[in-house]
This record gives C-alpha cells, sequence and structure tokens, in this order.
C-alpha cells in the first residue's frame, strides 16, 4: 500500500514539473529559471522517495519490536519453568550422591567382612585338606602293607 502512495506521490511531483516547465516556456522564463525549477521539483521528489523510505523503515521497526515482545511474553515463563527443573534435578542428585555414598559403605564394609571371612575360614580349609590328604596317603599305605 506504501508502495502505491509513493508512486502517486512521484507522479504528482513529475506532472507538476512538467507544468512548470511548460508555464516557464509560455512566460518567456530564462533557460536558467526552468533548470532551476526542474532541480527544485527533483530535490522534492527526492525528498518523497526518502520519506516513503523512511516510513517503511518505521513500520519494520515496529514489528520488530512487536516480535521481540511476544518473545520475550513467551520465554520468560518457559524460563521459569526450566529453573523450576533444574531445581527438581539437583534435589534428585542430591539424593543420589545419599545413595552412592551409601553403596560405597556398603561395599567398604561388604569388602572388609569377605577380607575376615577369608582369614578365618581360608588357613582351617588348608589345613583340613592337607590333614585329609595326609590322612588319605596313610590309609593307602596302610591297606598296601595289610596286603603284603
Amino acid at each position: 500500500m506504501r508502495s502505491g502512495i509513493v508512486i502517486i506521490a512521484i507522479a504528482a511531483v513529475a506532472i507538476v514539473a512538467a507544468l512548470f516547465i511548460v508555464a516557464g516556456a509560455v512566460m518567456d522564463v530564462t533557460p536558467l529559471g526552468i533548470a532551476a525549477i526542474v532541480a527544485a521539483v527533483a530535490f522534492g521528489a527526492g525528498m518523497l522517495g526518502l520519506m516513503a523510505v523512511l516510513l517503511t523503515l518505521v513500520g519494520t521497526v515496529r514489528e520488530l519490536t512487536r516480535s521481540v515482545e511476544q518473545i520475550t511474553q513467551e520465554t520468560l515463563p518457559l524460563l521459569g519453568s526450566v529453573n523450576e527443573t533444574v531445581s527438581g534435578v539437583n534435589t534428585e542428585l542430591a539424593r543420589v550422591d545419599a545413595v552412592v555414598a551409601n553403596v560405597q559403605s556398603i561395599s567398604t564394609t561388604a569388602d572388609s567382612l569377605a577380607d575376615v571371612i577369608h582369614r578365618v575360614v581360608a588357613n582351617p580349609l588348608i589345613k583340613a585338606a592337607a590333614f585329609s590328604a595326609g590322612t588319605s596317603a596313610a590309609l593307602r599305605m596302610l591297606k598296601r602293607e595289610g596286603r603284603d
């Protein structure tokens, strides 16, 4: 719509310039006067074009401002929800840290218990196995001597 108005304004300036040139020729104006009139009309047309560009720029800035406001309105609630989520994650991480500490404590205790059981059970089992092997060797020897 604005470009249509700009085209109409430029056409009007061109028509006015043509009228001034015709009027200058009819009224016996010097060529320097006609050139001055043409330069003034061209300057006016340039200013109209510049105003059209500035109006378009103002419209673009207004649109951009509206877009930024909409983004801000949509982003603020999202940031609040992100803060809540991060808070919940931090709470869960604290719980996981407690669980990991407890598991580590249980693991250390189980390791100590396994070491104690190994010390208590392993030595007597070795001795029992050695006694059993020695006894069975002695019984075999006795059986051989009894046959002979």
